[in-house]
């Protein structure tokens, strides 16, 4: 390092816990050591097993330590500004215990080791401080917990979409992650005109320009805190033009970005949605996540996007597409394959923003607009709510009473698995049916209603009493020919292979079949054949489908249990389950079906501890045939869901200051 420069980068290394205890004299011999160094996103400073032949230190961006632990890799900690990087080696001499990987172009400082062993032979007093340093360090990392913390995130919208849309939707996502995550959220509004995204917040925009980022000293990421402005909802707002990061600036990109994401838990970068110069270019390759935001107005915009991003995003699974309004059949080949999210957004949206300037009121009339972005904001925090609803028959009636508490409630609901009757409901809300609607059915299903519609469908008992084609078409009536993709929530059903005794998820192809699938109690309906196979009722291997709702990516995780011991379930015909003479003998179908509320009590007990809070409505009363009880069923739910409110909010970010879970990767 030059002899200029050392004064400059002192106050850095003394905030290094490695160095804290050394004199300015101490620090200012190693800085004169020390050589600047800057490296890409992807790059590796050192591989496990190698000679340690220098230690690092980040002044700016982000990467992690990972070790190889039965054949794959596994990460041990992140590493921000003032971390260090490959001291032990360096102090000892073994040979490297980890890889270290940039996830960030980073800003580093290079010490070798045959430089350190010769400030160590020329100044030995250091090596005493440095060494009771190196032992407080390890005796407080071993009383710490294992788990490393997240890195932090830079999540870039690039919206093609028309202007007043464009801002709309980056200031709807903007606070909607700082609402549902209550993390530190940044936007930052790199349009090629910013200041319309604070605007649509009700800020009065402050332009950050060429001179005020030469100002500041970008590798401290408090340094922007001065230049961003503050909503009520805790958002950060930070206007900057391409221009002013472009020219001569274009150089300190990459300190900007560092800064931008080292400060914050999420930074959200707005483009302008139009043409990528160098700025947008960079700026898009330095991302954790990219959205790519498109409508059927813009259809070519998007195309262009498309391949414009995708040269920039080597890694696919970094990128989602975000379609804006309804999804037109000529649309659908832009979106094939790729992860998406489909918005609903309309024209009354747009009209009322582009006539108040408000977002927030314009969004407050379109309350499924809404719910999406926030939707979309959790699924990007790592905070997705899912819910299981799980096997009962008429029991699962009270999965509606859940469903009524968690609207009235404002708990969110953004990934659902059902089995047996708990898909029925759940694929109704899934398809957008409000909880209103859906006790509506349930409410007109009465014991004429069963004699009609299901003892009309008996077939000759090969395999079943009833075929089930008048239960297919019930449940068609309410679904019709929707697909899994066409569904508002991402939604599973888990249905039982009779033949192999294997679960089978079902994801994909048409819903009603698949419902239908889960639902078909086994003797009762015949099974149905399905992509292969003959399913039945999913009751028989996974009751509560907690660990569906982790594989569709639910962060949260809660579940509706309507299982229960079979003693504690009334016989059949029994007006006073408590006055059934204990000698009679159980004919064929009490046996049937304690053997199989049996199973199933049995089998979810072993796996219900999978889930945050699981609901468990009192049931003892009720027979799963007692479909005309709908009333009373659903009641008791809504009590088991008012019991388990406490326990839910406080997993939820939203209800409260802080989130006690751990957010997902």
């Amino acid at each position: 390092m030059k002899p200029e420069e050392i004064p400059s980068w002192e106050p850095f290394l003394k905030r290094i816990q490695l160095f804290a205890g050394l004199s300015a004299e101490d620090l200012s011999k190693i800085a004169a050591r020390i050589q600047p160094l800057s490296l890409p996103r992807g790059a590796t400073l050192f591989r496990e097993g190698e000679d340690p032949d220098a230690m690092y230190f980040m002044v700016s961006g982000q990467g992690r330590r990972v070790r190889t632990a039965n054949g794959a890799e596994v990460v041990v900690a992140f590493l921000g500004r003032g971390d260090v990087a490959g001291e032990t080696g360096v102090l000892t001499g073994n040979p490297r215990v980890s890889t270290v990987r940039l996830d960030a172009t980073s800003e580093l400082l290079k010490l070798s080791r045959k430089d350190f062993e010769e400030i160590l032979r020329e100044h030995p007093s250091i090596l005493f401080y440095l060494s009771r340093t190196l032992a407080h360090r390890l005796i407080t990392q071993s009383a710490a917990a294992a788990r490393p913390s997240e890195d932090s995130r830079l999540i870039i919208l690039d919206a093609g979409l028309p202007l007043h849309d464009r801002v709309l939707l980056s200031w709807a996502l903007g606070h909607a992650l700082a609402v549902q995550t209550r993390k530190r959220v940044l936007l930052v509004d790199l349009a090629a005109e910013p200041g319309a995204v604070a605007r649509a917040g009700g800020l009065k925009p402050l332009v950050v320009g060429e001179a005020e980022l030469r100002a500041v000293n970008l590798r401290d990421p408090a340094s922007l805190a001065a230049l961003s402005q503050n909503h009520p909802s805790g958002l950060r707002v930070l206007s900057v033009s391409p221009a002013a990061l472009g020219g001569r600036l274009f150089g300190s990109l990459y300190l900007f970005l560092n800064a931008v994401r080292g400060g914050n838990d999420f930074a959200l970068v707005c483009l302008g949605g139009g043409e990528r110069g160098d700025v947008e270019r960079a700026t898009l390759a330095e991302a954790n996540r990219v959205l790519m935001a498109g409508c059927d107005a813009m259809r070519p915009q998007f195309r262009q996007m498309e391949t414009e991003v995708s040269a920039l995003v080597s890694d696919s699974s970094r990128l989602l597409r975000l379609w804006v309004g309804e999804l037109e059949p000529e649309d659908a080949p832009l979106l094939l394959g790729a992860e998406r999210v489909i918005l609903p957004w309309n024209e009354a949206l747009s009209q009322a923003f582009e006539r108040n300037g408000s977002a927030d009121e314009a969004l407050a009339a379109e309350p499924k607009s809404r719910r999406a972005v926030d939707r979309l904001a959790r699924r990007l925090g790592g905070l997705r709510v899912g819910l299981a609803l799980g096997t009962g028959a008429a029991l699962g009636h009270a999965t509606i009473g859940v469903l009524k508490v968690f609207k009235r409630e404002g708990i969110p609901v953004d990934v659902l698995a059902g089995t047996s009757m708990g898909s029925l409901i759940a694929g109704c809300y899934a398809c957008g049916y409000e909880p209103e609607e859906i006790e509506q059915l349930a409410l007109r299903i009465d014991k004429a209603w069963v004699v009609e519609n299901l003892f009309w469908d008996l077939t000759v008992p090969r395999s079943g009493l009833f075929h089930g084609e008048t239960l297919l078409r019930f449940i068609r009536s309410y679904m019709g020919s929707r697909e899994f993709s066409d569904m508002d929530i991402p939604f599973a059903v888990v249905a039982a292979d009779i033949e192999t005794g294997e679960e089978v998820v079902l994801r994909s192809g048409r819903v009603a079949e698949a419902v239908r699938a889960s639902c078909g109690l086994p003797l009762i309906y015949a099974p149905i054949h399905l992509n292969g196979r003959y399913l039945v009722d999913g009751g028989l291997v996974n009751p509560v489908p907690t660990r569906v709702l982790a594989d569709l990516g639910a962060d949260i995780l809660l579940a509706v249990n309507l299982t229960m011991p079979a003693g504690d379930r009334p016989r059949r015909g029994a007006k006073n389950p408590s006055r059934v003479k204990p000698m009679k003998a159980p004919n064929f179908f009490d046996v049937f079906f304690h053997m199989i509320y049996t199973m199933e009590y049995e089998v979810a007990q072993s796996r219900l501890d999978l889930a945050h809070v699981v609901v468990h409505p009192e049931l003892k009363g009720f027979s799963w045939t007692e479909l005309h009880r709908a009333k009373e069923i659903i009641s008791a739910g809504e009590r088991a869901a008012e019991e388990a409110l406490p326990r839910i909010k406080a997993l939820i970010p939203a209800f409260g200051p802080a989130c006690p879970l751990p957010r997902r990767g």
